[in-house]
């Protein structure tokens, strides 16, 4: 006769699911917690210029 150690699925969809957020977690942290570059900052004025000049103006190849 053999016994079954396998764990309820209730229990083993939870555990997937934790290993999940914290491999998830890992990615944020590591890839998206902080800018790249924080001392490039683009001045405002310089920002809404280019934007608007951009959809004004068709675009050129």
């Amino acid at each position: 006769m053999r016994i079954s150690k396998r764990l309820p699925l209730w229990q083993e969809i939870t555990i997937v699911l934790l290993i999940k957020m914290a491999l998830l977690f890992v990615i944020w942290k590591c890839f998206f917690s902080q800018p790249v570059a924080r001392h490039m900052l683009v001045p405002q004025s310089m920002m809404t210029e280019r934007f608007t000049s951009a959809a004004s103006a068709p675009a050129q190849r």
